[in-house]
């Protein structure tokens, strides 16, 4: 067992095993609505919030956009900056250790990213809106911050009980219950990944989501300094939510600086 920065080692590299399918089908629907905005024109300068292992950010390096990626965890960003070391060495990417509640990557992006309800990870909604100023730092005007959350609906349905999934590869056990009185749910993934050599290494991670209700999202949007707000579904980021985003399990938030 190891890991005294979120996700260890080998829950890293089961991550970037198991994964990191959601990241690679985002990618061309986030790619469709940059195209459509007025600064993708002028700006092909990307910033990926908790970007894991990397593979929404090597999405847009290989179209040739310029990428920063920040994550708290070590063990994720080092497959990122493996992945993308000629990137790195050309200058056009970078992979940073930061708190997305507290960062300085620099400004002038005109796209920035939060991905598979990263920010769901944050305890409170101080914390949501500190990671929110951020953000919008970072952007340049007319910059765009693309993110997704799990809702409420999503935990109640989907965050009570133990699960198993056993195969060659990996054996992994999640055991999970939310708490709606305080809107949190926990997480503990326990389990055996399959190494290079054939031997299986143990993990064990905990970790906790945060129900933001999204009116206050809204409005710790509209605190930040964000001029425009609004839900879309992961289907179709260009189109706006008819119904209320609460009976979604997932929700696409769009924030215009």
């Amino acid at each position: 067992m190891e890991s005294e920065t979120p996700y260890g080692r080998v829950f890293a590299e089961l991550y970037e095993k198991k994964w990191t399918w959601f990241a690679r089908q985002l990618a061309p629907r986030v790619e469709a609505f940059y195209a459509s905005t007025p600064i993708a024109s002028r700006n092909r300068s990307i910033l990926d919030v908790c970007c894991g292992t990397g593979q929404l950010a090597l999405y847009f390096l290989e179209r040739g956009f310029s990428v920063a990626g920040l994550d708290l965890s070590g063990h994720m960003l080092a497959h990122a900056r493996g992945e993308a070391a000629e990137w790195i060495e050309a200058g056009k990417a970078r992979f940073v250790q930061a708190d997305a509640t507290d960062f300085d990557v620099g400004g002038g992006y005109g796209l920035a990213v939060s991905t598979y309800d990263s920010l769901n990870h944050l305890p409170d909604i101080h914390a949501l809106s500190a990671c929110f100023r951020s953000v919008h730092r970072a952007l340049a005007e007319g910059g765009w911050f693309l993110f997704d959350l799990n809702t409420e609906l999503a935990f109640r349905r989907n965050w009570n009980g133990i699960s198993v999934q056993d195969d060659e590869e990996s054996m992994i056990v999640t055991r999970s219950i939310y708490d709606s009185a305080n809107r949190r749910a926990f997480m503990k993934l326990s389990g055996f990944v399959r190494a290079e050599d054939g031997r299986y290494d143990r993990f064990e991670e905990f970790m906790s989501e945060t129900a933001f209700p999204l009116r206050e999202v809204e409005r710790a949007l509209e605190d930040a300094g964000f001029g425009s707000v609004r839900y879309a579904d992961g289907a179709d980021l260009g189109a706006t939510l008819d119904n209320d985003p609460e009976t979604k399990l997932r929700v696409f938030i769009v924030a215009g600086k």
